[in-house]
């Protein structure tokens, strides 16, 4: 394909559509469905904590091999969830996140144990340290060679013997900086999750400033902190999670501030993000729990449990090595055409036009999400061939959150900004009326070329403003609340003005 070719329009979802489902034998969907109805929550907010809490459990036993290629990458997330304060963010948090918040506390009393015998065995060893360097200081006092070379052989030999700190395991970062959380990996195992219901300082704040590390670590690589004061250290095989909830204003403020720089430096890109469905002025206040849905919560806690206890076995302070997934040779199939989809849809005319920092990892994020629901579902804990229906999945989920990168993050395509002209100057000229009209009518008043027109349309017909009526033929719709227009990426209007904001951030 050359860049002079038309793109196809991407069939991507439309806000208003429900998200997808699993089977209803699914482990991970009883689980959504339930907190969902207990709750009384969009279901996309839970399936985002859910995909957190697996990553959690997963990321330190697991990685995942791109089809055909020699990488294999960690099946860790970076996950945003947007929803206005009373939209019970942290209920849905304390739900999901129960069984690792309970594996932390847990940890807590061991971790505290070995710090103690660890404490106990430096303090024993720092006496007998002690102790010979007082038999050097007088072997050297009395000119006594063999005396000075015994103890000097026995410091040495103490050296050794040094009880090395414990590595701990910290799972759950809730306040920290980057070079805060990184020495915290490095000290301990190196596997952790920053998490908040209400994620404004996070966005906000310090945590945000540098970009680097955070981005090094989604990627599985090594993170080098050097230092003119310290010591200087290296991070490896860290693998980091991402469970962040906020309101709309915080991640405006942050887009206003750092926006520019975290798309620029690809932060942004590696986030799937969710703006969820407001339940506020709908919700029953029937939140009387049956016992199936005790259930189905008790088999998710006892899966993420499970994982956790499987992943997190260290080895003289060090994980063991990850298990690689794989693909099916049907599913590989499927990764190839997906990875020609997206690649087509980074030319001009093509949906990431302006957002291919997102592009290029976006089937990364589906092959993680595709990893952590087989691990979850998965029935024989040695199938580590992830299924053709399993990926399908993880692609329509995957364009779920592309569609709400597209929305809120990333600049509108020429192809929109044409299908927003047109329907301005439709309503201009039409009002309300619902009147047939042809290309050459459009082109008049728009002064578009006709493949122009050809290619904006479609997403026009997406979003039921026009449909078409015959060879050439269109009848209008009008809706002209533009908030109310959920084609490709939402209401383009507001998009587009988002797009302008962010053009002018300082």
């Amino acid at each position: 394909m050359t860049q002079t070719d038309v793109v196809e329009p991407l069939a991507l979802p439309s806000l208003r559509d429900e998200w997808p489902r699993l089977a209803d034998t699914s482990r991970l969907q009883a689980m959504v469905d339930s907190v969902a109805m207990e709750v009384e929550v969009a279901p996309e907010m839970v399936l985002t904590a859910a995909l957190g809490a697996l990553s959690v459990a997963c990321q330190a036993g697991y990685v995942v091999k791109m089809p055909g290629r020699k990488v294999e990458h960690p099946v860790s997330l970076m996950l945003l969830t947007v929803a206005n304060s009373g939209e019970r963010k942290t209920a849905v948090e304390n739900k999901v996140f129960s069984s690792i918040r309970s594996f932390q506390k847990e940890q807590e009393a061991i971790n505290q144990k070995h710090i103690r015998q660890h404490d106990y065995a430096l303090e024993i060893w720092k006496h007998k340290k002690s102790a010979l360097i007082s038999t050097l200081k007088r072997a050297v006092k009395e000119d006594d060679e063999q005396a000075l070379e015994t103890a000097e052989q026995k410091l040495d030999a103490l050296e050794m013997e040094k009880p090395e700190p414990p590595a701990t395991i910290n799972l759950l970062y809730e306040d920290t900086t980057p070079q805060a959380l990184v020495k915290a990996m490095y000290d301990n195992l190196p596997v952790a999750c920053v998490i908040s219901s209400e994620a404004d300082g996070i966005l906000n704040g310090f945590a945000m400033q540098n970009n680097t590390p955070l981005n090094s670590l989604w990627s599985g690589s090594d993170v080098t902190v050097h230092r003119t004061t310290r010591e200087s250290f290296t991070l490896s095989e860290g693998r980091l999670t991402m469970a962040l909830m906020t309101q709309e204003s915080s991640v405006d403020h942050y887009m206003e501030k750092r926006g520019k720089r975290a798309r620029g430096s690809g932060l942004l890109a590696r986030f799937l993000p969710v703006y969820a469905t407001s339940t506020i002025g709908t919700r029953e206040g029937n939140n009387n729990k049956e016992d199936d849905n005790d259930r189905y919560l008790s088999n998710f806690y006892e899966r993420i449990s499970k994982l956790l206890r499987t992943t997190l076995k260290s080895t003289n302070g060090k994980l063991s090595d990850p298990t690689v997934l794989t693909f099916t040779p049907i599913a590989q199939k499927n990764w190839e055409n997906t990875y020609q989809i997206i690649e087509s849809q980074c030319l001009p005319g093509g949906v990431y036009e302006n957002a291919f920092d997102h592009a290029s990892k976006l089937l990364d994020n589906i092959d993680r999400i595709a990893a952590l629901i087989h691990l979850c579902e998965r029935k024989d804990d040695d199938d580590n061939e992830i299924d053709e229906g399993t990926f399908l999945f993880a692609c329509e989920i995957g364009m779920r959150y592309t569609l709400h990168f597209l929305t809120y993050f990333s600049v509108p395509t020429k192809i929109q900004m044409d299908a927003e002209k047109i329907y301005n100057k439709l309503f201009a000229k039409l009002g309300h009326s619902k009147e047939l009209f042809g290309l050459s009518y459009v082109s008049q008043h728009t002064h578009l070329t006709v493949k122009e027109i050809k290619q904006a349309l479609p997403l026009l017909e997406k979003e039921g403003s026009v449909a078409l009526y015959g060879s050439n033929r269109y009848q209008f719709f009008p809706n002209p609340n533009p908030n109310d227009r959920m084609g490709l990426g939402g209401g383009v209007a507001r998009r587009t003005q988002k797009a302008l904001d962010n053009r002018h951030m300082k």
